[in-house]
């Protein structure tokens, strides 16, 4: 039998490993906490979750698919949910269904974001420390 630390190890070390793959613009991993309001029961449990986001930009709808951990569950530890929610700057916010635990499901966390027109903000400083707009290419082609 497997002990519950065992399983949140697991979780734990799946979300680090992703974090440094999905680094880039499009799908992003998301860490957080995720609640089920315990369907007929009435009990809700918490969680940790790991999910995929559609969209790693900032002020973003996005859809989700994710895998949760209830260590204080009496049953049923695990979920499995696609969902559907809002990113905002660091942090992201879904709605959805868990099919593991046929109950609703809300989560919230960390998602590592960029925002939505990160590159054309950026601004090269000269070298006298002026933050002018670098030379167009036309402006390079220029001859004399």
């Amino acid at each position: 039998m497997q002990k519950n630390g065992k399983g949140l190890k697991s979780i734990l070390v799946t979300g680090m490993l992703m974090s440094g793959v999905f680094s880039y613009a499009g799908p992003q991993a998301m860490f957080g906490l995720s609640y089920t309001w315990g369907g007929a029961i009435g009990e809700g449990n918490l969680g940790l979750s790991v999910k995929l986001l559609s969209d790693n930009e900032e002020d973003n709808p996005v859809v989700a698919a994710g895998v949760s951990y209830y260590p204080w569950a009496y049953t049923d530890k695990f979920g499995v949910d696609v969902s559907a929610g809002y990113l905002s700057d660091s942090f992201a916010i879904t709605g959805g269904w868990d099919f593991l635990q046929s109950d609703w499901i809300l989560s919230a966390g960390y998602v590592n974001t960029i925002e939505e027109n990160d590159d054309d903000d950026r601004m090269e400083p000269s070298p006298s420390g002026d933050t002018e707009e670098p030379p167009s290419e036309e402006e390079y082609m220029e001859v004399e």
